[in-house]
C-alpha cells in the first residue's frame, strides 16, 4: 500500500498513512478563508481513525501532527492543545477558528510511523 490523499472534495480532506513516510507525509491544506467565503463554514472538525477492516484489532503505532500556518508565515507550526494533551488515534475535535488568514494541514513526520494504518483529516 502507499500513503495517499484519499478524499478531497466539498465536504472533507482526508489522507491515509499505512507505510513508512520517509521525510514525512502530509495531506491537503484546508483554508479557513476559503471555507468561510465559499461555503459560509466557520468551523471544521479534525479526526484520526484506524484504517483497518471491521473486526480487526486496533494496533497502529503512528503519531499524526496537526499543523497551522498564518498569512505571511514561512513555516508550519505544530498545534499544541491548551490543556497539554496530545493527539491520538480515536481523537475527533472541533477546530473553532474564525480567522481568514490561517490554513491547516495534518500528517506524519519522519520517524513518527512504526506500524499500522490510519486515516486522518478534516470535515465540515
Amino acid at each position: 500500500m502507499a500513503n495517499r490523499v484519499t478524499v478531497s472534495d466539498e465536504f472533507r480532506e482526508y489522507a491515509v498513512v499505512d507505510s513508512s513516510v520517509g521525510t514525512g507525509f502530509f495531506g491537503g491544506e484546508v483554508s479557513m478563508a476559503d471555507l468561510k467565503n465559499r461555503k459560509n463554514i466557520t468551523k471544521i472538525f479534525f479526526s484520526i481513525r484506524e484504517e483497518a477492516e471491521e473486526g480487526s484489532i486496533d494496533s497502529s503505532e503512528i503519531t499524526v501532527s496537526l499543523q497551522f500556518k498564518c498569512l505571511g508565515d514561512e513555516r508550519w507550526q505544530d498545534f499544541v492543545s491548551l490543556d497539554g494533551s496530545e493527539l491520538a488515534i480515536g481523537n475527533c475535535l472541533e477546530i473553532k477558528d474564525s480567522s481568514s488568514a490561517r490554513i491547516y494541514r495534518a500528517g506524519v513526520k519522519e520517524g513518527d510511523y512504526t506500524s499500522g494504518s490510519v486515516i486522518f483529516g478534516f470535515d465540515w
